[in-house]
């Protein structure tokens, strides 16, 4: 329960010692040894108890979650055979292309915006509001 390992132990025997003294320190053990037996006895029937009171409700949880366990792997199960296999289609490589259908590279299309002169008209529609007051 306190998971002391052996020098801890030690170490607290021997500190009890020097604070109460070997005329005390056996009563004070075995005053200590009893609390513990009887807080052991009433965590353990606590636990026994609490088990025994969610037992029935914890068996009708599971019972139902079978039930719906079974419903669902009956319906995949209907699903699955119903379905057509999937055809398996091995991946090839793109075949080479002729070099007379290959698309233009993007920047040969592209006009360059700093080849347009403020002359130019963009084509691009601005509307300002102070003009319609």
């Amino acid at each position: 329960m306190f998971n002391f390992s052996g020098s801890e132990l030690m170490f607290l025997l021997i500190l009890g010692l020097v604070i109460l003294g070997p005329e005390k320190l056996p009563t004070v053990l075995r005053k200590m040894g009893r609390f513990y037996g009887e807080f052991k006895r009433m965590t353990n029937d606590a636990q026994s108890d609490f088990r025994q009171a969610f037992a029935e409700p914890l068996r009708d949880l599971q019972s139902a979650a079978s039930e719906y366990k079974s419903v669902f792997q009956d319906a995949a199960g209907e699903i699955a055979d119903d379905s057509p296999e999937p055809d398996f289609v091995p991946w090839q490589p793109p075949t080479e292309t002729s070099n007379d259908s290959a698309p233009e590279p993007i920047s040969d299309k592209a006009t360059s915006f700093d080849s347009l002169s403020p002359d130019d008209d963009p084509q691009i529609s601005v509307i300002s509001y102070e003009d319609k007051n």
